[in-house]
């Protein structure tokens, strides 16, 4: 069967794009098993809808709803395509946590809950028409009263039987980026899903709060090949925890020491699991950069979170990292639940003290499928998202759409907009052995885009993106009262 596997455009975003992993896992599955698969990405890809089509005549199509930034371009496509005649299935964490949401609209016929691998594979194996995919785990269907119905739920696929990624399905040079000491980053994983449950997150519905690691031999693989065929000098690892321990970490750190390849990598990791000969250990096997979910300086807010780090490893943690000459970056989140003026004090005093330029320090955004979702819903405080155009129409980095917390508007936007700064006028980033600031990989990621879509859209991001700088740069510079309020220099 013909399958075309679409990954929308998302509206208004500017920085660099990733490889859609999900769907490429998907694709590659599906050829090793007799099927053909065209990989249609609009975040890069110049082609049309129509232009796609003519080329590769599909019978069936799926299309991956990873932000809510993404819906209106997928809904789009998704319209198009049924007046083509083709059934329709989204997927994604998204679609997976909201199928009742996605179903609303006509012109989607089926979601696939969860990882698709297998429940694609049944699904081009499955007769012409949607009436025999009830027998299929894994999938939301649209009932004969409109109501939703999911099928049994299906198991996690053992990551050892995936094949290699085709990375012929996409062009992998428009993925490029710089970061830490490499200009050709992609990003790549080693392991699936997290075992611990933060209240924000959508873990314990999507992975059930389970992590799962790949085959070492088949991320190797992919390292080497990415390296030699396509000049790939730097991995960020997209896994949501790499390794859960030092024995793990060793062993990983081993195993990307024998490829003796140069190239240096880096990826999320959690407080309070390594020290400071761990980070040496790790800089040897060409780490370069970490990121931290420290999340907020307040004891309080931490345990409403339900983030379980040692807060008294936090300093010391970014120290160590510094010492090994390893880049720590930490991420914050302001305006959480029933948050007040002293725990964002204590939040940005952690910050200061933490002396990284790197923050990278977000408004508290309700997630579909988090605990805090479901308790701000039992509450009454937040609507039940049965429409996606309610996360649609949200512009996070704009305004605070909802305030579950006591924080001024305005203050949480002073200390947003500071640590932003902050991050934008860092030298902390070293491409080719010059030292770099954060802004210039911003701008050369914009222009970038340039080549993989129009100038009509360019324009588009760069007007977005203009009009967030001089935001970021006025609530940065103004209302001194406010950051001596909050101790931010």
């Amino acid at each position: 069967m013909n399958i075309l596997l679409i990954n929308p455009k998302t509206e208004g975003y500017s920085r660099s794009v990733t490889v859609p992993l999900g769907l490429l896992s998907i694709a590659s599955y599906l050829e090793a098993n007799g099927h053909a698969v065209r990989l249609y990405d609009r975040t890069v890809e110049k082609m049309t809808l129509e232009q796609t089509l003519a080329d590769f005549p599909a019978a069936l199509a799926g299309i991956s709803l990873v932000s809510f930034r993404s819906f209106y371009d997928a809904l789009g496509v998704s319209e198009a395509l049924k007046k083509r005649g083709l059934n329709v299935v989204w997927g994604g964490p998204l679609a997976s946590e909201l199928p009742e949401a996605v179903l609303k609209n006509g012109c989607v016929d089926a979601v696939s809950i969860g990882e698709g691998e297998q429940t694609w594979l049944e699904l081009a194996g499955a007769p012409a028409g949607t009436e025999q995919w009830g027998a299929i785990a894994g999938l939301a269907l649209r009932g004969p009263d409109g109501t939703c119905l999911k099928t049994a739920e299906r198991g996690f696929i053992d990551l050892a039987a995936l094949p290699d990624a085709d990375w012929s399905l996409i062009e992998v040079e428009k993925y490029f980026q710089s970061s830490y000491g490499c200009k050709r980053m992609l990003y790549l994983y080693a392991a699936k899903g997290c075992p611990h449950n933060c209240a924000f997150c959508y873990n314990k519905d999507f992975h059930r709060c389970t992590y799962r690691k790949r085959p070492m031999d088949a991320v190797l693989r992919e390292i080497k090949y990415l390296a030699e065929n396509h000049g790939m000098d730097g991995v960020y690892f997209a896994d949501e925890l790499w390794c859960r321990n030092v024995k793990e970490m060793r062993e990983t750190c081993d195993s990307l020491r024998s490829l003796d390849l140069d190239f240096v990598w880096g990826g999320q990791t959690r407080i309070g699991i390594f020290k400071e000969e761990d980070f040496r250990y790790m800089y040897d096997a060409g780490c370069r950069w970490i990121f931290f979910g420290v999340e907020s300086g307040s004891k309080r807010i931490l345990e409403k979170m339900n983030k379980r780090i040692a807060y008294d490893k936090i300093e010391q943690t970014f120290t160590d990292c510094k010492k090994a000459g390893i880049v720590a970056v930490g991420s914050f989140i302001i305006g959480f639940p029933g948050e007040t003026t002293e725990d964002a004090r204590q939040t940005t005093a952690l910050i200061e003290r933490l002396k990284t330029s790197l923050i990278s320090l977000n408004y508290f955004i309700v997630i579909p499928g988090s605990d805090i979702y479901k308790e701000l819903v039992s509450e009454g405080r937040y609507p039940p998202v049965t429409d996606l155009r309610l996360l649609a129409e949200q512009d996070p980095l704009q305004k605070v759409e909802y305030n579950f917390s006591e924080l001024p508007e305005k203050d949480m936007k002073v200390i947003h907009a500071r640590y932003m700064w902050r991050s934008f006028a860092s030298n902390n980033i070293s491409v080719g052995g010059k030292r770099s600031s954060f802004t210039k990989k911003v701008i050369a990621d914009a222009l970038k885009s340039v080549k993989s879509g129009s100038l009509k859209e360019f324009a588009l991001s760069a007007r977005s993106a203009g009009t967030e700088f001089l935001r970021i740069f006025y609530y940065a510079h103004a209302h001194p009262k406010i950051r001596k309020k909050y101790g931010i220099k």
